[in-house]
């Protein structure tokens, strides 16, 4: 059994989403419950030495029960946390690697209308993937074309919209040929990415933050030694298992892009 205090913890799960940990917690003679962070919670507690009846002695092994699923599922939401940040890594390396290539890559522009109002390119537009050497954008008013064209050579990026001579909001983006240069940029930019969700403590969602966060949670109990011990190790084969996960992705995008 583990008898513990925790004081306030600011925690983040998930991609940004934070949550606040209860105050100042602490388990004299029976259990108590202390919630880690949102959906689970351990418990923790110490009791006296007294004889106790049947009634009591079945009740004390339903409550150690109770215990070791808490434990468990403490130690099932922070793998969760964990997988979540190689989600996130391989979301954005997806990216990284598709380029220009990448359907999304107007999504963040704003467009500049004839009636003075600015709209998001993805309220006026969709582009797809036409093969591997076009993007097609379609733009919902015919109005509007001239204003997307404008906002997409405005945007730096070196691609050129056409609008196609049968269909006034259709527009075709011819993408440059893959060079060793882009390649090399790529490569540089997924080490980049990568080291910020591997060891980057500046990063709250990167691997090594996560295992500090959780680490400084465990230290922060009082009791069993061993208890304490045997979470750290877990939490430590949860780091150490992601890592290499995260490791096999970052070969596998490399790979991809060489």
């Amino acid at each position: 059994m583990i008898s513990i205090y925790l004081m306030k913890h600011l925690l983040m799960s998930g991609c940004g989403h934070a949550t606040y940990l209860p105050g100042f917690v602490r388990s004299t003679y029976t259990l108590k419950s202390v919630r880690f962070f949102s959906g689970s919670h351990i418990i923790f507690g110490k009791r006296k030495k007294t004889k106790k009846s049947r009634t009591e002695k079945i009740q004390s092994t339903a409550e150690s029960t109770v215990e070791e699923l808490d434990m468990q599922q403490f130690l099932l939401n922070a793998s969760k946390e964990f997988e979540k940040s190689i989600e996130c890594y391989s979301k954005e390396a997806t990216q990284l690697k598709m380029g220009k290539s990448n359907p999304k890559i107007f999504d963040h522009l704003k467009v500049q209308l004839s009636n003075q109002k600015t709209a998001n390119f993805q309220q006026i537009a969709q582009t797809v993937m036409k093969g591997n050497k076009f993007l097609n954008v379609t733009v919902f008013d015919p109005n509007d074309t001239k204003h997307v064209v404008s906002a997409i050579l405005g945007a730096n990026l070196n691609l050129n919209p056409v609008v196609d001579p049968k269909n006034p909001q259709l527009l075709k983006v011819l993408l440059p040929n893959s060079t060793k240069e882009l390649k090399e940029k790529q490569l540089k930019r997924l080490k980049e990415l990568t080291d910020n969700y591997k060891t980057s403590h500046n990063n709250r969602n990167s691997l090594a933050s996560l295992r500090n966060k959780y680490m400084k949670q465990i230290k922060a109990a009082e009791g069993s030694q061993d208890a304490i011990k045997k979470l750290e190790n877990s939490i430590e084969k949860v780091y150490r298992s992601n890592a290499d996960q995260l490791s096999k992705r970052y070969k596998n995008f490399s790979n991809s892009v060489k």
